[in-house]
């Protein structure tokens, strides 16, 4: 069930709010993003943890650093093995000239930047759990509202 459309494909990357790019490799004009994000992925089932997104036709990958040190220019890495060396911290995601930027956190210390906005185009996305299930965006967008209601319900003051 392929997601169309870059709106729509930015929509999953919202969706995954909190969620972490742990993992990201490369087939062909393919992307393949591990998302670890547990309070989604145990709504499909309590022992998984992450979901999959396939990226088809993914170029223009580049990832524009925030620099820790705040008079320090930002530096845009195309390397993708520099790019998702680091866990990336989702925290929302936009459509900004012509390509999906997702806006994330990176807490190693080790690395001169605590995050960045990562850019770049896609044709279609497929989603999987961790059972190989593909969703729908309307699924996702379900999942994600259920677990908000929910989570505001046992928050209310």
């Amino acid at each position: 069930m392929k997601i169309n459309g870059i709106g729509n494909i930015s929509d999953i990357f919202s969706i995954f709010h909190d969620g972490g790019i742990v993992k990201c490799d490369r087939e062909h004009d393919q992307l393949i993003i591990e998302v670890e994000i547990e309070y989604l992925a145990q709504r499909v089932n309590p022992e998984f943890t992450k979901f999959v997104v396939c990226l088809s036709g993914a170029e223009n990958i580049q990832f524009s650093t925030w620099p820790s040190d705040l008079k320090s220019p930002p530096e845009v890495l195309v390397d993708e093995s520099l790019i998702f060396e680091p866990e990336l911290e989702i925290l929302e995601s936009n459509v900004k000239d012509g390509a999906i930027q997702v806006i994330c956190n990176q807490h190693s210390h080790e690395l001169d930047y605590c995050g960045g906005e990562l850019s770049f185009i896609a044709k279609s996305a497929e989603v999987t759990d961790e059972a190989e299930k593909v969703y729908s965006l309307e699924e996702l967008d379900t999942i994600c509202k259920e677990y908000w209601d929910e989570w505001s319900n046992k928050n209310k003051a």
